[in-house]
């Protein structure tokens, strides 16, 4: 990988909307709880993604995004971070009251080091338990401020919308972690207007290429800056890589 972001932090993508990222500190996180049922997913991370893990932020519900929470937080003494109107169902699935931080959008928290912010995504929440759809609040994402100052922006699964010129004047994210696919989300060209809004030095085009219906492409995303004069730089990761 030949783009470095130099800030002593490590974005390991594992395939959809999974992320783990090292910190300054060393410090462990994921986002998204999406490992071992992950058909995109290295192999060796179903258990390196365990190893000292310190926090899992939850974007919201579905069983893309929490499928495999209770494996890991039984095999960790990881955080749960979430949207509060989550934290009664995960209470409900074993994982122990103490260790989730249940908190809204436009609030902050601070997790192993971190800064968290929680933003509005445009998506749904909800999971399907005994053929029936369980509503898990709303859908989110998180601005994160390490340490350091290097500060990322997940949005989590959204449309494209003018909350992200708001991110861009307040946060100032140096780092924007987008979804591509389509289909549940935005695509590519959406994903280049929310960067002309953000403003962000580096993009990490998410949530593609898992199943045939999220047809979105890094190389897509590319195009689209450039035909609206995006100078965002994307980083084409494919699961299993990382960049720092």
């Amino acid at each position: 990988m030949a783009t470095t972001i130099g800030k002593n932090t490590t974005i390991t993508w594992l395939g959809h909307g999974t992320f783990h990222i090292q910190t300054p500190e060393g410090r462990k996180i994921l986002i998204d709880a999406w490992v071992d049922t992950n058909p995109s997913c290295p192999a060796e991370w179903h258990s390196k993604a365990r190893e000292g893990l310190d926090a899992i932020f939850l974007t919201h519900g579905h069983f893309d995004h929490v499928n495999d929470l209770g494996q890991l937080a039984a095999a960790t003494n990881a955080q749960v971070v979430c949207q509060f109107d989550l934290s009664a169902w995960l209470t409900g699935k074993g994982v122990p009251e103490e260790r989730i931080v249940g908190f809204n959008i436009g609030g902050a928290v601070e997790v192993a080091g971190i800064q968290a912010t929680m933003t509005a995504a445009q998506h749904s929440s909800s999971i399907v338990e005994n053929g029936h759809i369980v509503p898990l609040g709303t859908a989110a994402g998180y601005v994160l401020r390490f340490s350091n100052g290097f500060t990322i922006y997940h949005s989590g699964d959204t449309g494209v919308s003018y909350d992200m010129l708001i991110i861009g004047d307040l946060y100032q994210p140096d780092l924007a972690i987008l979804p591509i696919g389509d289909h549940f989300t935005m695509g590519p060209r959406q994903a280049a207007y929310a960067l002309k809004l953000l403003r962000a030095r580096y993009a990490i085009g998410e949530h593609w290429g898992t199943f045939p219906l999220l047809h979105g492409t890094p190389e897509a995303l590319v195009e689209a800056c450039k035909e609206m004069n995006v100078t965002t730089e994307v980083i084409p990761l494919r699961p299993g890589e990382a960049v720092a």
